[in-house]
């Protein structure tokens, strides 16, 4: 400050004093060569900078370098055009941001020049961010409006809009897509011109459900415009507005081909079941590293072991140490050359039995990855025990030949067929003159290449096993065939000819198929669906956590992963939900309920869970729960339930509340021996009101004589309105009368000072009538009845006067 003094003098000193009051920071600022020294600043202005030692320092000295060189060109403006200057300007101070409205003005000496410049500095920070936020809304709520558009017009599925009568109010495209009716032609039309007949109840009942303000899943069946039937799971969700539902939208996806797909899989689920399960020979299913994963009744029968049993066990440690290299090998050689193997190999049967195996590695190939291994096994003890005895008697060739379940045939050098056995016949529908003779054949015209070059191999005396390839029957009718040929010689040495054993797979292949689809539709439903899916092991950990999750609550799924299944769940819902989970891996029943879970920005939100257990054999190996976001199917519960008890315009208990709160009253008082007092209250010159000033002001009056009454009673009273402005009170548990008749003279007491409304005074008026139990009477309806009469008696006053029954 003595700097200052000293460069401006006593004079132009005290004319500061006025700048010390002011709130907004003030400089006066001295030229000093290329730049300009503070000489002054008020105390608002040494608050905001950073440095302790302003006056006397230069602006480079107290401000960044990038503010400073601004804040000299500004200022060097002003003294060149010693005119005002205003400018905004942003100072990063040590933990803030302060944003300046700054007003640079010249102060120009007797010779002209100007070599002082007053800056008055208005913070205006507040007021830019709140103008900043107000744009960073602005924009945000005509995103939210863009994306809603979007997501409508551009949605997958069809969007509807109804009002309250069900008429449409709108559409997207898609809606056209699939009816073949135009935006123009559906307009205000109803629902029911859409839905067919038989689903129509229950559709307009669901849309009812939606106008009360739940959102509604279902399907139904409609009628496109050219009278074609299709399916659509529909979801209604009210539209509430100020929480009221002023329409519904409906989205609804068509699930004919779906539903079609469906019952098509199921069947194809069965039937590949049924081979599964039926097949007379062993099937052995392992995942890629070689875990056995399943067998059929066929594996147990020629083994004689149980599925857990090889579990167990492992099933390597059961193959004779000779087999185990071999078994190995083409397990891998399956896997890595994704073609099927055969081979055969000794196996000990339970009993101890030593027998013949043969065995066919199939590829289960999805999406060109191998991820498992289908092994069908035959007990070919049998066979070679017939091919042994072969050489010694036909008649137990013929016998093996005859009962042989597989296609089996003789071919010449030509490659020509030369006899065929019976289940060839049935397999292929052929008769062995129509193949003799030629004229029959299984082989496709483009395979006819592929059977040229194996006849070629068994000539050179190669054994071809495990040949995939198709075949066709006589009725056109496509087989997969796993083929073995094997050259046959006469006494020379010399071939003439090979045996063919062909094992019809067609079956097997189309489970493979539809349990790989059927494993790619459950996966994308798991992913598609709303609700949130989560596995669960029997350590209760969580094993997997579907994308909603984190829709709905904001967590991803690895943040679940390895976690307890009560992880994020109300302490006062986890108990439940414990309770339920362990019920169902004691064998209980499945039972939904409803909890709380945290959301990730800290609120809770109500979830409908419904714990299903994952049964392998009987045996619950997992669980898996269904959870679908409830918070305003509950808020809307609460909402009805006050509804059903409070009346809607004055906010105080109804006519129902009344009744019920007088007859617990009156049962309080047989045990207590007091009294209960009503108070039955009707409002003066109420039409007139509403003639004179409009029904508005009629409400308002209602909503008045509402709130004074509340705040006349005591907590146990009940104050209600019965009607229009008739209003009532229970007094319960009094010793005398002249409770209830202070009680009534304080309520029209409070009536006293008008009600202002649209700047009218409205006088607010009333009777009241008084009756009194058990004096009067013990009837709860005579009760009334003579309140009401004692109220008749007070308005015939026509005063502000309360009557007790007489």
């Amino acid at each position: 400050m003595k700097y200052f003094s000293e460069k401006i003098g006593p004079d132009n000193l005290a004319s500061t004093i006025l700048f010390d009051l002011i709130k907004d920071p003030v400089f006066l600022m001295e030229e000093d060569r290329e730049s300009f020294r503070y000489i002054y600043a008020n105390p608002s202005a040494l608050a905001m900078l950073p440095l302790h030692e302003v006056i006397g320092s230069r602006i480079e000295e107290v401000l960044s370098p990038e503010i400073s060189r601004k804040l000299i060109q500004q200022y060097k403006h002003v003294q060149s055009t010693q005119k005002p200057m205003e400018f905004t300007e942003r100072i990063e101070l040590d933990n803030s941001e302060f944003i300046g409205e700054t007003m640079l003005n010249p102060i120009v000496a007797e010779d002209g020049r100007c070599h002082y410049i007053l800056a008055i500095v208005r913070d205006v920070t507040e007021r830019e961010r709140k103008k900043q936020d107000l744009q960073k809304t602005q924009r945000e709520i005509e995103i939210e409006r863009k994306r809603l558009n979007s997501l409508v017009e551009n949605n997958a599925n069809a969007v509807f809009e109804f009002d309250h009568q069900k008429n449409f109010i709108s559409i997207n495209k898609k809606v056209t897509e699939v009816t073949g009716f135009s935006e123009e032609e559906l307009l205000g039309q109803s629902i029911v011109s859409l839905v067919v007949d038989s689903c129509l109840e229950e559709a307009l009942s669901y849309f009812e459900k939606a106008l009360e303000g739940n959102a509604v899943e279902f399907e139904t069946i409609i009628y496109t415009k050219n009278q074609e039937m299709a399916i659509f799971h529909v979801n209604t969700v009210p539209i509430i507005v100020e929480e009221k539902v002023i329409g519904i939208y409906a989205i609804a996806k068509e699930i004919t081909e779906q539903k079609k797909m469906e019952r098509l899989l199921r069947e194809s689920e069965q039937r590949y079941k049924s081979i599964f399960d039926n097949h007379p020979h062993g099937i052995l299913t392992f995942d890629r590293t070689g875990n056995l994963e399943s067998i059929n009744a066929g594996t147990e029968t020629i083994t004689g072991y149980s599925m857990n049993e090889l579990l167990a066990a492992s099933l390597l440690s059961i193959i004779l140490p000779e087999e185990t290299e071999k078994v190995q090998h083409h397990f891998y050689k399956a896997i890595n050359e994704k073609q099927p193997e055969r081979y055969e190999l000794a196996f000990r049967h339970k009993n101890g039995q030593l027998i013949d195996l043969q065995t066919i590695n199939i590829p289960i190939i999805v999406d060109e990855q191998v991820v498992g291994i289908h092994s069908i096994v035959t007990d070919i003890t049998e066979v070679y025990r017939a091919q042994k005895a072969l050489t010694e008697t036909k008649e137990e060739l013929e016998v093996f030949w005859e009962n042989s379940t597989d296609p089996i045939f003789y071919i010449d050098t030509k490659g020509d067929i030369l006899k065929v056995n019976p289940a060839f016949e049935e397999t292929f529908e052929y008769t062995e003159e129509e193949m003799v003779t030629g004229q029959g054949t299984i082989i496709p015209q483009h395979m006819k290449s592929d059977q040229i070059h194996i006849v070629e191999r068994i000539l050179k005396g190669e054994t071809v096993n495990s040949h995939d390839t198709i075949r066709i029957t006589k009725t056109g009718k496509p087989l997969n065939i796993i083929s073995s040929y094997s050259p046959v010689r006469n006494a020379d040495k010399e071939i003439v000819g090979a045996t063919i054993i062909y094992k019809n797979v067609t079956e097997l292949k189309k489970a493979e198929k539809e349990l790989q689809k059927s494993q790619d539709k459950y996966k994308i439903i798991t992913e598609s669906t709303f609700d949130i899916i989560t596995l669960i092991n029997l350590s209760g950990l969580i094993e997997y956590v579907s994308p909603a999750n984190k829709k709905i609550l904001g967590y991803p799924d690895h943040a679940y992963i390895g976690s307890p299944f009560t992880t994020n769940v109300h302490p006062e819902d986890a108990f439940d939900l414990m309770e339920s989970v362990t019920s169902l891996i004691h064998g209980g029943q499945p039972a939904t309920i409803e909890i709380r879970f945290l959301h990730q920005n800290g609120h809770y939100i109500w979830m409908e869970v419904s714990p299903t257990p994952v049964l392998v054999d009987g045996e619950v190996k997992q669980l898996f729960t269904i959870a679908r976001d409830i918070t305003e199917r509950r808020r809307l519960q609460d909402k009805i339930a006050k509804m059903a008890f409070y009346d809607h315009l004055s906010g105080i208990p109804n006519r129902r509340t009344f009744d019920d709160k007088l007859n617990k009253a009156i049962h309080q008082a047989n045990q207590s021996g007091k009294k209960v007092a009503i108070l039955m209250l009707d409002g003066r010159k109420f039409k007139q009101i509403n003639d004179q000033f409009g029904h508005d002001a009629g409400d308002a009056v209602i909503k008045e004589m509402a709130t004074r009454l509340q705040s006349c009673v005591r907590p146990i009273d009940t104050a209600a309105r019965l009607g229009g402005d008739e209003m009532g009170v229970i007094l319960p548990e009094l010793d005398s009368l002249e409770t209830a008749e202070n009680m009534a003279q304080q309520i029209l007491k409070s009536f006293e000072v008008p009600l202002t409304f649209n700047g009218f005074e409205i006088k607010i008026g009333a009777g009241i009538g008084i009756s009194l139990y058990p004096d009067d009477t013990v009837n709860e309806k005579q009760l009334i009845k003579y309140a009401d009469m004692a109220l008749y008696e007070a308005k015939k006053s026509h005063q502000d006067e309360y009557r007790v029954y007489k």
